[in-house]
């Protein structure tokens, strides 16, 4: 067979662009004499040996396009398929430039390649944008900004940017199932999970209620997920919330898990809690402070102080004049050149802070309110010295409720065990002193009344979270009796969680003392009774071999059920109430330690590990939930309030949930 007819059965029989051995063909470049800007992009394969002209070839793309002499339809598949790079080889050859390096007998250069779109390296590249949004909380539309692209296609000039509708309902999607399917699975695997939420109103007018969990893993690491954000359309009744925390259980799995929740002091809060039958119920202990302080500076002798110190830093804010000559006076004092701090009166921290820095300033605020340089109103400069007096008093009497609020705000440290022996210091705190002025007496008689109506039926519930946390476990603020009860309700607890695991088979709960199905035999060999079991005991049990059946009483058929599971609940309350003697001999953990990582390293305590992950677990505060605002805030912009209500819920749920690649990549060489 001649050449010419071997490259005729190879054309008729594989595509174009292809040769049997499946490599591409070689494209060659047009004759000189033809002079049009397309032929930078089209060329025409060789058959036997001459240029096969009845089709030209894209260089970039392989596509074979019939050629009668006319390049109009190259020009167009040029434009609409390769617009950037069509353009760059063009502006190649206007400039001069192309000569040899274009019109090589080599295809196409290797830089002008397109990245497949389900190429590793495109997938790759779309995951990092997507991830890039989320975390960054970027709009969708941040993919057709042209600085972006342009940092794209500096980094990566092959790939091809994904439109704003792929990001929007393909990618984002497909990543917020991806994290939703791993915090599900890591909350499948919690002994118990703790629960808050609260609602926000975004800059669009629109409510939002938003739900947080928390538990502690296997490793007794404290982990905390935002589940979800919902569109709240209706009234804000306790009914109408708790039907969404119940609903919220059921959609994530987590209805057995007994669930905790922790809300503020809203009364649609509380009856939300009741709803939804979760138990326990706690109010943020936050919450219950800020109010307990709204009560102190609400007295009357405080509230006229704060309202001359708000009308003298009100002032400074307000005046450019004034704001210049306190920073002179500031700079002659040798004082920090701080400006004056408004509080917001929600806030009673805000207030703290705005009493602290009148305080710092007070020889510049004196100075520059007596400057004859200041045009001022009478009223303000009524600052005595007994005021700036009174605001010492004020800003040292709450130091240690400002300490409680940073404590308690942690994300990563148990909260519940705080609260017993904050509220014990805190109520010691404002006992009344001989020695206080009539502001100072009248702040503590507020705070102190109403910090103790709170929380009515919950010391139990604080008393062991703090036995179970070896900070406090020698419960300094109890009485020895109460001390000795609580540990005695913790050994009650610890028997009873374990015998309800075993009776239900939860290989979560049950824990190292798991037996086999004839649980009732180690229990009372360890309480010192011999009993023969056969020694294939473990084997299947088809596989047992005969044995002679030991004769039964009519006792024994009458009561021995009823006395051996007796017997066996005595061994499992006796080897708790042994952890628990061991627990209490060994040293108290140091405030600064994780007593998460103490109980991790407790081999030896199953029964009370088991436990205090039940309690440890339970913030004392719905700060988790409040956080979201923020972040709330950042998405549902001004430019952004048309943002539909799923796209906020997964952005949020990315934003706090999506491990960061770096940790990612930690986690999975362990």
């Amino acid at each position: 067979m001649t050449t010419r007819k071997m490259e005729e059965a190879e054309t008729n029989n594989i595509s174009l662009g292809e040769r049997r051995d499946n490599t591409p063909r070689q494209i060659f470049n047009a004759p000189g004499k033809q002079k049009s800007k397309v032929w930078t992009v089209f060329g025409f394969y060789k058959m036997a040996g001459k240029l096969d002209r009845s089709h030209a070839i894209c260089k970039l793309c392989r596509a074979s396009l019939t050629y009668s002499g006319s390049t109009t339809n190259l020009d167009q598949h040029a434009k609409r398929k390769h617009g950037e790079e069509y353009g760059e080889f063009t502006e190649q050859k206007r400039a001069g430039t192309s000569g040899k390096q274009a019109r090589t007998e080599n295809a196409i250069p290797t830089f002008f390649q397109r990245l497949g779109q389900n190429s590793a390296r495109a997938r790759e590249i779309t995951a990092s944008i997507t991830r890039f949004i989320a975390k960054g909380l970027c709009p969708y539309n941040i993919v057709e900004w042209e600085g972006f692209q342009d940092l794209i296609h500096t980094l990566e000039p092959r790939y091809k940017i994904p439109s704003r509708n792929h990001i929007t309902n393909t990618c984002m999607p497909a990543l917020y199932a991806q994290v939703k399917s791993q915090v599900e699975e890591k909350l499948a695997k919690a002994e118990r999970v703790a629960i808050t939420t609260d609602a926000w109103t975004s800059c669009a007018t629109e409510s939002y209620v938003t739900i947080t969990a928390q538990h502690i893993a296997p490793d007794w690491e404290l982990h905390v997920y935002v589940l979800q954000t919902r569109a709240f359309k209706g009234s804000h009744t306790g009914k109408n919330v708790g039907a969404l925390l119940k609903q919220a259980c059921v959609d994530w799995k987590i209805l057995d898990k007994e669930p905790a929740l922790v809300t503020d002091n809203a009364t649609n809060m509380v009856l939300a809690g009741v709803e939804a039958e979760m138990t326990p119920h706690l109010m943020c202990f936050a919450h219950t402070i800020n109010l307990a302080t709204q009560k102190a500076f609400k007295m009357d002798t405080v509230a006229r102080l704060l309202g001359k110190v708000r009308r003298v830093v009100g002032f400074f804010h307000r005046s450019v004049r004034a704001a210049e000559i306190l920073q002179d006076k500031q700079k002659q004092l040798a004082l920090p050149t701080h400006k004056l701090i408004q509080d917001v009166s929600t806030r009673w921290n805000s207030t703290q802070i705005m009493l602290e820095r009148v305080l710092e300033q007070q020889p510049a605020i004196s100075a520059a309110l007596m400057s004859r340089d200041l045009r001022r109103g009478e009223e303000l400069n009524t600052l005595k010295d007994k005021d700036f007096c009174d605001v010492e008093d004020i800003v040292k009497l709450m130091v240690p409720v400002k300490l409680v609020t940073i404590s308690m705000c942690e994300d990563k440290r148990p909260t519940l065990s705080v609260i017993s022996p904050v509220r014990e210091k805190l109520k010691k705190t404002f006992e009344a002193a001989d020695e206080d002025s009539v502001v100072i007496r009248e702040m503590k008689q507020a705070f102190r009344e109403d910090l103790e109506k709170r929380y009515t039926g919950l010391e139990d519930l604080f008393h062991t979270a703090a036995a179970l946390d070896p900070r406090f476990k020698s419960l300094p603020f109890l009485t020895d009796h109460d001390a000795e009860r609580t540990f005695a309700n913790i050994t009650a607890k610890a028997t009873s969680l374990h015998n309800k695991a075993l009776a239900t088979g939860d290989p979560v709960h049950g824990g190292p003392l798991q037996t086999t199905p004839c649980q009732t035999e180690p229990a009372l060999g360890e309480l010192g009774i011999r009993i023969d079991a056969p020694q294939t005991q473990h084997e299947p049990e088809d596989d047992l071999p005969p044995f002679k059946k030991k004769k039964i009483s009519a006792l024994d058929q009458l009561l021995g059920k009823d006395f051996e599971v007796r017997m066996a609940a005595t061994s499992v309350r006796d080897k708790a109430s042994e952890e628990v003697k061991r627990y209490r001999e060994r040293a108290s953990l140091p405030l600064e330690e994780n007593p998460l990582q103490w109980w991790k390293e407790q081999q030896d305590l199953p029964l009370l590990s088991s436990l205090a992950k039940r309690y440890l677990c339970i913030p004392a505060t719905s700060v988790a939930s409040e956080r979201v605002f923020s972040t709330a805030g950042d998405i549902v912009s001004t430019k952004r309030s048309l943002l539909k209500h799923e796209h906020v819920d997964q952005l949020i749920f990315l934003k706090k949930n999506l491990p960061s690649k770096k940790k990612k990549n930690n986690s999975d060489q362990e």
